[in-house]
């Protein structure tokens, strides 16, 4: 009989092949080997070892370790770590990726309140996402501000994952965060249209829509037609004597 399958404590799927939750425990391999894991990112003090050090190799998963120290001013992770973790997960080229800390909550959490911000979450909503994973239920002030002032400059991809924007840049500007697109070609020109107005690419559209089609050739096929022959006069005389006959 197989084992159970057990997840990690605090586990949860935070978009497509993105996954978080706590340091995984050995009765936890078999749930994350059917994940098809391409990158496991440590958010603790010390780099992963025994289980999950043979786990990685033998399945052939990198495991990325990004040294975050113990608790400081009640924010156990730096703008930097952010960043570099944040990039980590966009990349499409390491997901599926499972994303932990010691326990699944305050630096995974932070971490992915500010992945939300670059996905323009508001604030109120990354923070209460934050919360469903805290042990005591009390978001420190220190921790909201961090989410509040991170405004940092972040590496997009030449690919994006669809689930962050869709895939694609529509739009002008973010709101909180500085980009930097490693593939300029992949951000789409967007044309604002005027208040109460129409914008310059509708009016391409209204332009092609009623403008006259132009070197337009109109054939005209000629067809048989086919003229009905008109009854033959039918002399009066001939139809009195008809009507005689019958009378008799």
């Amino acid at each position: 009989m197989l084992p159970p399958l057990i997840p990690p404590f605090r586990y949860a799927i935070v978009e497509g092949e993105v996954y978080r939750g706590a340091y995984p425990k050995s009765r936890n391999l078999r749930f994350l080997k059917r994940l098809h894991l391409k990158t496991i990112l440590s958010l603790c003090p010390n780099p992963p070892a025994g289980d999950l050090v043979d786990f990685c190799k033998e399945y052939n998963i990198k495991n990325i370790t990004l040294q975050v120290n113990k608790v400081k001013d009640n924010v156990p992770l730096s703008y930097s770590k952010a960043i570099q973790a944040i990039q980590i997960i966009i990349d499409p080229e390491n997901q599926p990726i499972y994303v932990h800390c010691l326990d699944g909550a305050n630096v995974t959490g932070l971490v992915i309140a500010c992945l939300r911000k670059l996905q323009m979450w508001s604030v109120p909503s990354a923070m209460g996402e934050f919360l469903r994973f805290l042990r005591g239920g009390v978001i420190s002030s220190e921790e909201n501000e961090f989410v509040e002032k991170f405004s940092a400059e972040i590496e997009i991809p030449c690919t994006i994952p669809t689930w962050l924007w869709g895939g694609r840049v529509d739009f002008v500007k973010h709101p909180t965060l500085k980009l930097k697109f490693l593939d300029p070609g992949i951000v789409q020109k967007t044309t604002k249209k005027p208040v109460g107005g129409v914008g310059e690419g509708d009016r391409d559209l209204l332009g092609n829509l009623l403008e006259p089609p132009a070197n337009v050739t109109t054939e005209y096929r000629e067809v048989d037609v086919i003229e009905e022959e008109e009854p033959e006069a039918v002399s009066m005389t001939v139809l009195a004597l008809a009507l005689e006959g019958l009378k008799d």
